[in-house]
């Protein structure tokens, strides 16, 4: 039979067209590519609804999260009255990041009024794309888990991911539940146990403990940036109102207590609790009713340190609408990418490949570029047949470079050098502070200095920032310890941090430059 071949889209199987009048020959088409994801947080998702849009229907997804619950015909998040605090935090993503998602999913998450751009163009936010954007976590996992549904058709299971006795059929398990992964846990023979030897202090794991205080801003969010550069001790990212992050001592944090009737409560810092406010000035958690310790103690050494934190952003306490506390350290994975059975691989994306210490606002656009690269990795490399290990070489390679790229950055941050280029943890320099004589004058003028050397540095990479009177007014409200706690925690290290970054393929389709037409075409002038 004299036939032709034609290779439809991407994703479609060979058809062969006959000629007019021959017998047509139905053909059996390849099986699509069987992909369960564990975890369906905002890297889950995105990894899922990537693929879908890469793939269409020559994939099957399946996605387990047991933060979700059946309402109807429609999976939802849980909220407070079913156990599961939905996290509220504003998080930065780079352009080089949001720009790579499927376009679909950039029309969704950047929304008018949904975003907001304080900070400046850099490495991973080039001109050429535009600026960082900050966004609402808690708006991103939203908007995923209704285009899972709605747009993309992918199953969700509302239940925790449970590695099977035997894998029949799937040929991908995305692992994104997290820092602490029970299915990374599983699987530990395969991909390893993290290690955590070499982000220690004299044989120690270094963490830090920080204190997330929600509030309303009064200020335009582009007006705090020099503030937050300037120092370490507070970090405010904003979207009309966001968190300011502070970095505690072992003192200061032990201070971090819920008091219930009969005493102290497991909750803050525990459970992932947020105390909110409840009428004079008390903090109280809505799950357990106990109070959040600092906010009634009178005796409390951190409680006017937090006020001063607000007051140097322009916030007061009226504008604190929550308050919650976590602890942050690093590990070091061996490998991302293990064979699971004869036909399935297992890959570790976001938290569960790489948890970071959040200072440098990198920790879910490292996950995003991890779900980018493995879901552009499978478009170009299933054909059908069972995948090889050579096939993951370069997802593999990318996730090695993200992982020291993004760690040795962090790093650096937690255990900044000195003058003397000697290794100081942010906790002694912020114990430092707190401790001995200090000028207020010079602490003033050093401060405000830095503040507007940051402001002039930054004008041309950012929209208009305040006067320098403002920002005068912001540091000469602080406390003298405070003042002396922000000059020793130093400003950002931005040199040091900056420079090239790692580059993750992009799901949106390369554009073909459009071809001159001959129509009309003349020599003459």
């Amino acid at each position: 039979m004299d036939e032709k071949t034609v290779l439809v889209g991407r994703i479609a199987p060979t058809v062969k067209l006959p000629k007019q009048g021959s017998r047509v020959v139905p053909l059996r088409q390849a099986a699509p590519l069987r992909v369960d994801v564990a975890g369906g947080g905002p890297v889950g998702l995105a990894f899922a609804c990537t693929v879908k849009s890469l793939l269409g229907d020559g994939v099957m997804i399946r996605v387990h999260d047991r933060r979700w619950m059946r309402q109807g015909d429609r999976v939802v998040w849980k909220g407070n009255a079913e156990g599961n605090n939905r996290r509220e935090q504003v998080v930065t993503l780079q352009s080089n990041v949001w720009a790579s998602l499927p376009l679909a999913v950039q029309q969704r998450l950047f929304a008018p009024g949904k975003f907001s751009e304080m900070w400046p163009l850099g490495p991973d936010s080039p001109a050429s794309k535009g600026r960082p954007r900050n966004i609402k976590i808690r708006w991103i996992e939203d908007c995923l888990l209704d285009m899972a549904q709605d747009v993309y058709g992918i199953e969700l299971v509302a239940d925790a991911y449970a590695p099977p006795a035997k894998f029949d059929g799937l040929h991908v398990l995305a692992i994104a539940d997290g820092a602490r992964s029970a299915t990374r846990e599983a699987f530990s023979a395969q991909f390893g146990t993290p290690s955590r030897e070499l982000f220690s202090v004299d044989g120690s794991p270094l963490d830090e403990r920080v204190l997330g205080i929600r509030v309303t801003a009064k200020s335009p969010d582009e007006h705090t940036v020099p503030l937050t550069v300037a120092q370490n001790r507070f970090l405010f990212n904003s979207l009309g109102g966001g968190f300011i992050n502070m970095r505690l001592t072992a003192e200061e944090a032990s201070e971090i207590v819920a008091l219930g009737e009969s005493g102290p409560v497991s909750c803050i810092g525990k459970f992932g609790c947020t105390m909110r406010p409840s009428g004079n000035g008390r903090f109280v958690c809505d799950r357990h009713r106990s109070v959040f310790k600092p906010s009634v103690d009178k005796l409390s050494y951190l409680w006017p340190r937090i006020l001063d934190g607000l007051r140097f952003f322009g916030v007061g306490v009226a504008d604190v609408v929550g308050i919650n506390s976590f602890t942050l350290g690093m590990q070091q994975m061996s490998k991302f990418t293990a064979q699971l059975a004869p036909s399935t691989f297992g890959f570790l994306l976001g938290d569960a490949a790489n948890s970071l210490h959040f200072w440098p606002g990198r920790g879910l656009n490292t996950g995003l570029k991890s779900a980018l690269s493995l879901a552009v990795n499978l478009q170009k490399r299933w054909r059908g047949n069972a995948f090889r290990a050579a096939d993951f070489a370069q997802h593999e390679g990318i996730m090695q470079q993200l992982q020291y790229r993004e760690k040795s950055r962090a790093w650096t941050t937690m255990l900044m050098p000195d003058s003397e280029g000697t290794p100081r943890g942010i906790e002694d320099r912020i114990r430092e502070g707190l401790q001995g004589p200090a000028d207020r004058a010079a602490l003033v003028k050093t401060l405000y200095e830095r503040v507007l050397e940051i402001k002039k540095r930054m004008g041309d990479r950012m929209g208009p920032l305040a006067t320098d009177e403002w920002y005068y007014g912001r540091v000469n409200a602080m406390d003298t310890r405070t003042l002396k706690v922000m000059v020793e925690s130093g400003a950002w290290i931005t040199r040091e941090i900056g420079g090239e970054e790692v580059e993750v393929p992009s799901a949106v389709p390369a554009v073909a430059p459009e071809q001159p037409s001959n129509r009309g075409l003349s020599l003459v002038g």
